[in-house]
C-alpha cells in the first residue's frame, strides 16, 4: 500500500491527484476539478497549501498535462467527496498507507546516552565531510558535463538569455521525466541547480 504516498521535503507523506484517480476508478480530470473547487473554497482559510499544482509528462505522446501532489489534510478533505463500499475500503487503504509511511519516518533510532550521541554526532560530521568531499570532486567534472547543464551555460551555448527559462518549469519537468536535480559549486551564487540535457530538450520542444 505504500505505493499510494511517496515521501516528499522535510519528511512529509504525499499522494498525487493521479495515484488518487487509479485508485479510485475515475477520471483524471475529474479529480482535477475537484481539487480546484476544494482550492477555490479553502482558499481564505487555509493558512498551509494542501495541494499544490505540477505538471507531469506523459509517457505515450510525451505531451506536459496539470496534476496535483497533494498532503495527508488534502487527501481527506478530497476523499469526503467519494462515496460507497469501494470508496470506503480505498479510503481506509489510504489512510493505512499515510501511518505506515509516517511510522517509518519516525522509525529512526534516537541516542539514548550522551556517548552515544557523540558518536552519532562524530559520524554526521564525518559524512558531511565526505560527500562534501565528493561533490568537489564531481563539480569539475559536472560543470564541464554534456549531460548535465546550468541554466545559464546552456543559455549561453545556445546564444540565448538565461531568463527566458522558466526554472520552475524545468525543475517540474525534471520530476515528471524521472531526473535528479543536482547542483554544482558557483562563485555568485554558492550552488546552481543542473538539468539532463534531456529535459532542456523537452522544454524546448
Amino acid at each position: 500500500m505504500t505505493d499510494l504516498v511517496f515521501k516528499g521535503r522535510n519528511d512529509q507523506v504525499l499522494t498525487n491527484s493521479l495515484l488518487v484517480a487509479e485508485k479510485f476508478g475515475k477520471e483524471h480530470k475529474h479529480v482535477l476539478d475537484a481539487i480546484r473547487e476544494l482550492i477555490q473554497g479553502c482558499a481564505e482559510t487555509s493558512a498551509d497549501p494542501m495541494f499544490v499544482e505540477t505538471i507531469y509528462v506523459n509517457e505515450q505522446n510525451r505531451q506536459e498535462y496539470p496534476m496535483f501532489v497533494m498532503n495527508r489534510d488534502g487527501f481527506t478533505l478530497l476523499a469526503m467527496g467519494f462515496t460507497g463500499k469501494k470508496a470506503l475500503k480505498f479510503k481506509l487503504d489510504y489512510i493505512a498507507a499515510f501511518n505506515a509511511m509516517e511510522r517509518s519516518l519516525k522509525e529512526i533510532k534516537t541516542p539514548q546516552t550522551y556517548a552515544e550521541a557523540l558518536r552519532r554526532l562524530a559520524d554526521e560530521v564525518e559524512a558531511k565531510e565526505q560527500i562534501q568531499y565528493q561533490l568537489e570532486q564531481k563539480t569539475e567534472q559536472l560543470d564541464e558535463s554534456k549531460e548535465w547543464y546550468s541554466i545559464k551555460r546552456w543559455a549561453k551555448e545556445h546564444n540565448m538569455n538565461w531568463r527566458c527559462i522558466n526554472w520552475r518549469r524545468m525543475k517540474a519537468l525534471s520530476y515528471g521525466l524521472g531526473y535528479e536535480i543536482k547542483k554544482i559549486f558557483d562563485a555568485n551564487y554558492g550552488q546552481v541547480n543542473i538539468y539532463h540535457i534531456n529535459v532542456f530538450k523537452t522544454y524546448f520542444q
